[in-house]
Order: C-alpha cells, then sequence, then structure tokens
C-alpha cells in the first residue's frame, strides 16, 4: 500500500477476517470513522456506566460494556484518517480491505 501520512483514505471490508487479532484490527481502526466516533461519543454521554444498587445487603456495582458500532460485513465502507499507526494497521490486514485515496 502507497498510502501518505495525514490524508483520509476509505477502507471497504472484502471479506470477514477469519482470525480474531484481525477482527480487533478493524474492530480499533474503523472506530477512527468520524460517524463512528460520534455514535460513540452520543452513546457513551447518554447512558449511565456504572450502575450502583443494593443487593444482598450490600452495594453492588456493574459498569456497561461499549459495543462497537461497526459492521465488519463484506462491501462496508469507512473513512478514516491515515496517521502512522493507521498504515501499520491496515497493512497487516489488507488482505481483508481494499483501502482507496478520498
Amino acid at each position: 500500500m502507497d498510502i501518505t501520512p495525514g490524508t483520509d483514505v476509505s477502507v471497504e471490508i472484502k471479506a470477514a477476517p477469519a482470525k480474531a487479532a484481525a477482527v480487533k484490527t478493524l474492530y480499533r481502526v474503523c472506530r477512527k470513522d468520524p460517524a463512528v466516533a460520534k455514535f460513540h461519543r452520543v452513546m457513551k454521554a447518554n447512558r449511565p456506566s456504572w450502575q450502583t444498587k443494593r443487593r444482598g445487603g450490600r452495594m453492588w456495582h456493574h459498569q456497561m460494556k461499549t459495543r462497537p458500532n461497526v459492521q465488519l460485513t463484506p462491501g462496508a465502507k469507512y473513512t478514516v484518517r491515515a496517521t502512522l499507526d493507521v498504515i501499520r494497521d491496515l497493512a497487516s490486514v489488507e488482505r481483508w480491505i481494499t483501502v482507496t485515496p478520498v
């Protein structure tokens, strides 16, 4: 891949990765899309992340986990800024994605 750092690139998913490490890498990269990041910020602000209640005579705490708003289905497209860490991550999963400059 020949990507200039600092430019925006479009990432299209060709196939769902088989390896768990590749899935985590694609989630991490695709969450940098501005629309996905905004959805995550709104969701985080509108729900309680720390719930406290009495259970069995003691205080019980529950912290909710955030689910990524990223679908790794073939044809899904995300736009991210190509920083050095993103370029390295995209190179490691390039057999499952198509990268084009925006």
